[in-house]
């Protein structure tokens, strides 16, 4: 009988990697941290897919860190609204942008693909706005 590997292990920690994901490259307003943290967590060959454009490389991804919280005040975070869960290399976070203890401002699921062990893509899905 053979194995098929598809991206990580079948103990591998989703919630750990996409918290950490969330904390240390899209809660990091230093470049230099978040570049750390990219290198660490994201293949050099990652991408990022949100509503409005595509980024691709830790480069591109970081200055899409920096246009996100540019948009937001110094106080408001990401934070993780339930574990990271995951299976066969593709895990989802949901989460919460806004200050401490506040409503949110925005509120969604990055779904990831991952790749030896890291980050090869992440599709951000935002939440409907109620109108």
């Amino acid at each position: 009988m053979s194995t098929l590997s598809i991206g990580a292990p079948a103990d591998f920690n989703y919630d750990q990697l996409l918290r950490n994901h969330l904390l240390k490259v899209f809660n990091e307003r230093k470049a230099d941290r978040r570049m750390s943290a990219l290198a660490e967590l994201y293949n050099d060959d990652a991408i990022v897919v949100d509503p409005d454009r595509t980024r691709v490389g830790h480069q591109a991804i970081s200055q899409l860190v920096d246009d996100v919280l540019r948009d937001f005040p110094e106080d408001f975070s990401f934070t993780a609204k339930g574990p990271g869960v995951g299976l066969a290399g593709v895990g989802y976070l949901p989460w919460q942008l806004g200050p401490p203890g506040g409503p949110a401002a925005v509120s969604g699921v990055d779904v990831a693909h991952i790749r030896a062990g890291r980050i090869q893509a992440i599709y951000v899905l935002i939440d409907p706005v109620a109108r």
